[in-house]
């Protein structure tokens, strides 16, 4: 019998009026210290992945961070009960320090489309005509065509995370964003925002959004802090979670 993880917790968050987890199994809070673990248990070595299970395990992890700060985990997890005493052990202070970070906070996020594709339609190459520079001549051509391109691309990009990271910063405490260039979706971003300025970030994203008429923002949110958690990877690599 495994443990299937939901989140870590810095309090009790108190669901023992909640409905039960995956497979039907109990919702346990198990105490480590300064730390308390959410989780049921699970037979088997492998979650399905289904609507069901994804939205249970969501379902969850919404209910603790009503309660309480969270880090939540990936959707899968699964320890034995041995691995995740082992793991709260001797990762306590780090939980501890990442707890603090995220106190009092949500994730929102903001995807950002290119609206009219303009930058991506006018990077696109001209193919040389082969019968007047040649063969070889044409594919530097286009090469040289197709890196300045991208180059082009590659700089509004920057930009545009540069502008929307200004405009944002007094009211996030941290943040996550990748740009893709010379895709439509050329920008996710992921704010940690303490729930407080809520109002305060959503009226600066309002004022960004009105100055970009161009582009078209996608946003969504409160979440729990699932980019700021930071236990994923080294709760899989050392501990063998599934």
């Amino acid at each position: 019998m495994k443990f299937y993880l939901y989140c870590v917790t810095d309090a009790d968050p108190n669901l023992k009026d909640d409905p039960g987890g995956l497979a039907e199994q109990i919702v346990e809070v198990i105490n480590s210290k300064s730390l308390f673990v959410v989780a049921s248990k699970f037979d088997g070595e492998a979650v399905p992945v289904t609507r069901e299970n994804v939205l249970q395990h969501e379902a969850i992890v919404r209910k603790s961070f009503s309660n309480t700060t969270v880090l939540p985990f990936r959707f899968g997890s699964l320890v034995t009960e041995s691995g995740l005493e082992s793991y709260l052990k001797t990762r306590e202070h780090a939980l501890v320090e990442r707890l603090a970070q995220v106190s009092g906070c949500v994730e929102m996020s903001v995807k950002i489309i290119w609206q009219n594709s303009a930058g991506i339609e006018d990077s696109e190459v001209t193919v040389p005509d082969l019968e007047e520079v040649g063969a070889g001549t044409a594919f530097l051509m286009f090469k040289r065509g197709e890196l300045l391109g991208n180059y082009r691309l590659e700089q509004e990009a920057r930009e545009l995370e540069a502008w929307l990271a200004d405009g944002l910063k007094d009211v996030v405490r941290e943040e996550q964003i990748t740009i893709e260039p010379t895709q439509r979706l050329v920008l996710s971003a992921s704010y940690l925002v303490e729930r407080a300025r809520l109002t305060d970030y959503r009226l600066k994203l309002g004022l960004l959004q009105a100055e970009q008429t161009n582009l078209h923002f996608l946003s969504s949110g409160p979440w729990p802090p699932y980019t700021f958690a930071n236990i994923d990877l080294e709760f899989g690599a050392h501990f063998g979670v599934i």
